[in-house]
């Protein structure tokens, strides 16, 4: 489940991202990542 920060435009980008092809790419990087001993993270941005 994703959880968006934002107005409803910004709800609407994360659900299309997730449709996309890009989507697949996240986790093909995630996945690379961890092959290395790695982790992807995601952090919300201090204001």
């Amino acid at each position: 489940m994703v959880i968006a920060l934002g107005d409803e435009g910004d709800r609407q980008w994360v659900k299309d991202f997730s449709a996309s092809n890009k989507s697949q790419a996240v986790y093909e990087l995630a996945t690379w990542l961890d092959s290395l001993g790695l982790r992807l993270t995601v952090m919300v941005k201090p204001s």
